[in-house]
C-alpha cells in the first residue's frame, strides 16, 4: 500500500541541497572525494529535472550532487581504494597501471569535464590533483618504454581523469605515439564528455583522431536522459566519421537501479550504434553506500532483464572490479550472509568481497528514475 503524502520522508529542494553541497565540501577536503564540479550543459538537464520533479532526488542530480545518505551513511568493508591502483602503478609518475598482461592502462589527465560522485578513483585522483602535474611528453615517454619492452601488452586503455579534456594538440601527440607502436592491436579511449560536454569533441580535430585505426571510444552513459538531442547528434557524427563507439556504466541505487530502466537505456544506446559492454557494480569505496546495491538486488535485476529482453541487450555483462582485474558473478564461490561477506575466485585467485546490507539497500523509486513516464519492461 502506498504511504500518505503525509508519511514521506521531505523531499530536497534547493535550500537543503546547497547546505549538502557545503557540508559535502568539507568532507571532501577531509575525506580524499573529489569535489563538486558540473558543467553548464549538465546543469542544463539538472535544472529541467528539478522543473519536473519539484525536488533534487532525480537521478541526474545524484550522479553530480551529494544526498544525505552520501554524507552519513557507511557499509562494512569500506577503503579508500578498492581496486589498489597505486600497488599496480609501473612508474614514478605513476600514470601507468597495469593489472592484466595484455593491456595497460594510461592516466593520461587527471582531470574531467565534471565530478561523478559515484567515482571509484576518488583518493587517487584527489591525490593527482595536490600534486605538480606530470609532464606528458614524459610520462608519454615512460608508456611507449613500458609497452615496447613487453610485446605480450597489446592494448593501451586512455583514462583518468578523462581523455577527452586534452587540448587538440596533446590527444594527437598520445594517439600519434601509440599509434606508431605495431604491436597494438587497440587504443581505447575512455570519456564521459559526451554526456558532460560534447562540444570537447568539436575542438581541433579530435573526432578525426578518434576515427583512426584501432582507436576505440568507451563512452560512461548512465542513464537515458543523459542521451539528449544534442548528445544523440554528436553520437550520429562519431558514428558517420567511422568511430569505433561502445559503453560501460556502473549500476546506481537511485540513479538506474531498474531492470527496465537499463532495457530502455540499452536499447537506446544499441539505436546510437553504441555497444555496450559491461554493466558493473561500484566498488566498494570510502563513502560508497549511496550508490551500491546488495548482491541479491544486483542479481536479481541482472536476472529480469536478462529474462525480459532480446540478446542484443541482455549479452550486456555484469562484473565487479578488484585488484586482480575483472571478474563476473558467476566467479562467486561462497557467501557468508552473516557476517555480509562474498568470497569470488578467478584466475585461480580469491577475491573477498563485502556486500552492502540489506538494510543500506532502498531501491530507487522508478517514477523519480524515470520521471518522464516512459513504458519499459
Amino acid at each position: 500500500m502506498a504511504q500518505p503524502l503525509s508519511a514521506l520522508p521531505p523531499r530536497t529542494g534547493p535550500a537543503e541541497q546547497a547546505a549538502l553541497n557545503a557540508a559535502y565540501g568539507r568532507l571532501a577536503a577531509s575525506a580524499h572525494l573529489l569535489p563538486i564540479k558540473v558543467t553548464r550543459f549538465y546543469a542544463d538537464k539538472l535544472a529541467a529535472e528539478l522543473a519536473a520533479l519539484g525536488h533534487t532526488e532525480g537521478p541526474l542530480h545524484r550522479v553530480v550532487y551529494p544526498d544525505a545518505a552520501r554524507l552519513s551513511t557507511r557499509a562494512p568493508g569500506e577503503v579508500a581504494d578498492f581496486v589498489d591502483d597505486r600497488s599496480n602503478m609501473k612508474t614514478a609518475s605513476r600514470t601507468i597501471v597495469q593489472k592484466y598482461a595484455d593491456r595497460v592502462l594510461f592516466l593520461a589527465t587527471p582531470l574531467c569535464a565534471a565530478h561523478c560522485q559515484y567515482c571509484f578513483r576518488q583518493d587517487v585522483l584527489t591525490e593527482m590533483h595536490g600534486e605538480d602535474p606530470a609532464d606528458l611528453a614524459v610520462s608519454l615517454a615512460a608508456l611507449v618504454e613500458h609497452v615496447t619492452a613487453d610485446p605480450r601488452i597489446r592494448e593501451v586503455i586512455l583514462s583518468g581523469g578523462d581523455p577527452l579534456t586534452l587540448s587538440p594538440k596533446a590527444l594527437a601527440q598520445v594517439l600519434d605515439a601509440l599509434g606508431a607502436l605495431p604491436q597494438l592491436q587497440s587504443i581505447r579511449v575512455h570519456t564521459r564528455c559526451a554526456v558532460f560536454a560534447p562540444g570537447f569533441f568539436d575542438k581541433g580535430d579530435k573526432i578525426a583522431l578518434l576515427a583512426r585505426p584501432r582507436v576505440r571510444v568507451v563512452h560512461h552513459v548512465v542513464h537515458p536522459y543523459e542521451i539528449c538531442g544534442e548528445v544523440g547528434d554528436l553520437l550520429a557524427r562519431l558514428r558517420a566519421a567511422g568511430v569505433r563507439q561502445y559503453n560501460q556504466f556502473p549500476i546506481l541505487r537511485g540513479v538506474n537501479d531498474d531492470a527496465g530502466l537499463l532495457a530502455l537505456h540499452l536499447r537506446l544506446l544499441d539505436e546510437a550504434g553504441v555497444r555496450n559492454l559491461s554493466i558493473f557494480a561500484p566498488d566498494p569505496i570510502n563513502h560508497s553506500a549511496a550508490f551500491r546495491l546488495s548482491l541479491d538486488r544486483l542479481f536479481a535485476i541482472h536476472d529480469q532483464l536478462s529474462a525480459d529482453t532480446p540478446s542484443w541487450i541482455n549479452a550486456t555483462a555484469l562484473t565487479f572490479d578488484s585488484p586482480q582485474g575483472k571478474f563476473r558473478r558467476e566467479h562467486l564461490v561462497a557467501r557468508d550472509r552473516a557476517a555480509g561477506t562474498a568470497l569470488f575466485r578467478h584466475r585461480g585467485r580469491d577475491i573477498a568481497y563485502h556486500d552492502l546490507p540489506a538494510a543500506l539497500d532502498v531501491p530507487g523509486d522508478p517514477a523519480t528514475l524515470l520521471w518522464r513516464g516512459e513504458s519499459v519492461i
